[in-house]
């Protein structure tokens, strides 16, 4: 206890009065040749109560009196938190007699949100139902509703257009900054576009994701993409997770969305999709793996359910005549299904848009008989499709163009007139 600064030394006398008071509410006889020692491990508790937490001891002074360590929080049942730690501290905080119970609540809110379909968009974002769950616990429902209708306002805007294909930023600004989302939008914008042009992170330009995350959720974005660079490079050559070697996406998932441990991450991922690959209810998806790659991350609490209800969705959109023109192009549609599930309809058809909008443009006519080249560039760059084949295109211009290049003119001198 003297080792102790005041501050802590405070808190510490704090649990321990806590901790003398309920005893005596209770009856309880504390024996003096044991005091000594109560009271030394009610003060390494509080202590490692705060560090596990990032708090400070005072802060922890009633959930330490209550329960004790706080250990218990940090595995287990509740290992789904690990990554979200702030949901561990307002437990800690908010509802110190019985934390444990808090977070079972929160698991089964989350769980109850998970399987609605009308917060379906949220399934590659469980922190924003577990801010639901967390902040708005009287009706998580409404909350949800009104940022499915912030951010459908927000992706509608030309202005957030290159923000479409990573609706989660969207949904950052409405949640986090719901007074002027636009305007921490438009601060975003400008720090991704300085990350791209910085040559150490070319690496990341074509996942523009993760930019966008560094970009959000730091005051430094260039340290943390040059950890995730490093930690990625580890990963990727660790023969345990070869295969995922055409799969960087799950690297870089690995090591943003799972920091304190990407390896186990990693392997749980092996798991499940061996265990997919191995049922013959998916044998259609064995040459897919990304896809058992995607459901095993995102949706890991009922794998199999969401396998069935996409297929069931992709094949409905198969059979509609609207989409008959993408029949030989299936992956188009298993990706309005998979990333975009609150509108696959409303995706199909700004891709159709596209790809009509782009056919007719001269600057790509040396493409127009290329419509699987069209829509991939529609599909699969839809903020930006013409960046995309303007990089594709030809450097000499498009077929037939005889015009030589004005680098082939330099150092000629011009025929002068004759007199």
């Amino acid at each position: 206890m003297s080792l102790l600064t005041p501050p802590d030394r405070d808190a510490a006398h704090a649990v321990i009065a806590g901790v003398e008071e309920m005893c005596r509410r209770r009856r309880v006889e504390v024996p003096d040749c044991l005091r000594r020692s109560i009271y030394h491990v009610l003060a390494e508790e509080l202590l490692t109560n705060a560090g596990l937490l990032a708090l400070e001891p005072a802060d922890v002074v009633r959930a330490t009196i209550y329960n004790g360590s706080l250990a218990v929080l940090f595995g287990g049942e509740f290992a789904c938190f690990r990554d979200t730690p702030w949901v561990l501290r307002h437990a800690a905080m908010g509802y110190p007699s019985d934390p444990a119970g808090f977070l079972r609540g929160v698991i089964e809110l989350v769980e109850t949100l998970g399987h609605d379909p009308e917060f379906a968009c949220f399934g590659e974002t469980p922190w924003v139902l577990r801010h639901a769950a967390v902040n708005h616990r009287s009706d998580p429902a409404r909350f949800l509703r009104a940022v499915i209708g912030q951010v459908g306002a927000l992706s509608q805007d030309p202005e957030f257009a290159a923000l479409r294909d990573t609706p989660w930023v969207l949904q950052s600004a409405a949640i986090n900054h719901p007074s002027d989302p636009a305007a921490f939008l438009r601060g975003v914008t400008a720090r991704i576009h300085a990350l791209m042009q910085e040559p150490e992170f070319v690496s990341l330009r074509d996942t523009p994701w993760v930019l966008r995350y560094a970009a959000i959720g730091y005051s430094d974005p260039a340290v943390f993409l040059r950890g995730v660079i490093e930690q990625i490079g580890v990963l990727g050559d660790d023969p345990e997770f070869a295969c995922f070697k055409d799969a960087p996406w799950v690297l870089r998932c690995a090591a943003i969305g799972h920091r304190s441990n990407p390896s186990a991450f990693l392997r749980s991922v092996v798991r499940r999709v061996d265990a997919l690959r191995n049922d013959p209810e998916f044998a259609c998806f064995r040459e897919t793996p990304w896809l058992l790659q995607y459901a095993a991350i995102y949706y890991s609490s009922d794998v199999g359910g969401y396998l069935r209800r996409v297929t069931a969705q992709v094949n409905a959109l198969l059979r509609s005549p609207e989409f008959k023109s993408l029949k030989g192009t299936p992956w188009i549609l298993w990706r309005a299904v998979i990333g975009y599930p609150s509108d696959p309809i409303g995706y199909l058809r700004g891709v159709d848009r596209t790809v009509t909008q782009l056919t007719y443009d001269p600057e790509f006519a040396c493409f127009k008989e290329m419509p699987g080249l069209l829509r991939y560039a529609a599909a699969g760059y839809r903020s930006d499709a013409r960046t995309y084949l303007r990089r594709r295109a030809r450097p000499t211009g498009p077929v037939g163009d005889k015009r030589p290049s004005s680098a082939g003119n330099r150092g000629r001198s011009k025929k002068r007139p004759r007199r």
